[in-house]
């Protein structure tokens, strides 16, 4: 099995670690393909995102990597684009379309920083409405996708983040599924991979990983492609509960990812 991890991140965000460290951690785990993907400049939150000078640098060291460690891994130039950051002014080798913030009424708060932070953001902003939460998540996620050249949709029901057991909301509920398929009816149309993302898991906060079964299964069946990432902060985390999630697939008779390679994304068993 080849792995490969498009949703990578580095001191240049929020990761741990700098470039050349989390290439060589990939390389010791047997990676054959790497995709950096730090978080674009956002306008309402700095503290995990690029600075506009520090992105200028990130695409340089990247592109400096591929070329240094070209008979090791392939390296691929990516990034993270928030909702709240201005359409990307260079050509990515591909962009990873998610949302982390929700604001309303000149208050921003946090999606998925803490269970603590996000009952503030459902209470205050949506006076404890989990359900007008997850509509204007979604919703918010759809805009993304469309206002980018997205190539993968990241961390698809990030709001379920702190829910492991149904603390927060019902998630097989028919309130919560009907908000889910109107926004993946809109979505599908376009074609766009979806990411398959161990992240939480790592974590410690989930036992699956995103997108839940329900989703996997709508997306594939709209001829949607699927890539596996661990969403990696730490070098320690490269392939998280990878073999677990290709397992998990592959009971639900999902056979392929994608893979980026010079003719773009193309799916391998």
């Amino acid at each position: 099995m080849q792995y490969h991890n498009f949703h990578t991140h580095s001191i240049y965000s929020d990761g741990k670690y700098t470039l050349r460290e989390m290439t060589d951690a990939a390389i010791e785990k047997g990676f054959t393909n790497l995709g950096f993907s730090d978080h674009s400049n956002n306008r309402v939150e700095s503290y995990y995102c690029m600075t506009t000078e520090g992105e200028r640098s990130y695409r340089k060291k990247v592109r400096a990597l591929s070329e240094e460690y070209a008979d090791r891994i392939k390296i691929h130039l990516g990034v993270e684009q928030d909702s709240e950051s201005e359409i990307p002014d260079f050509d990515y080798d591909y962009i990873i379309s998610s949302v982390h913030e929700m604001a309303r009424r000149g208050v921003s708060l946090p999606i998925d920083s803490s269970p603590e932070l996000q009952k503030k953001l459902v209470d205050e902003l949506f006076y404890g409405s989990t359900d007008d939460f997850a509509k204007a998540y979604f919703e918010k996620v759809a805009d993304n996708v469309a206002r980018n050249r997205t190539d993968i949709i990241g961390h698809f029901d990030l709001v379920t983040k702190f829910n492991e057991g149904g603390k927060m909301f019902d998630e097989n509920s028919d309130a919560y599924k009907k908000i889910v398929y109107q926004t993946l009816e809109e979505l599908v149309i376009s074609k766009p991979i979806f990411e398959v993302n161990t992240g939480a898991m790592t974590r410690g906060y989930r036992t699956r990983p995103y997108p839940a079964d329900f989703i996997l299964d709508y997306v594939s069946v709209h001829g949607c492609g699927l890539v596996l990432t661990s969403d990696c902060h730490k070098k320690a985390l490269f392939g998280g509960f990878f073999d677990e999630t290709e397992k998990r697939l592959r009971e639900r008779g999902l056979n392929n990812i994608f893979v980026l390679t010079s003719k773009g994304f193309i799916p391998v068993k």
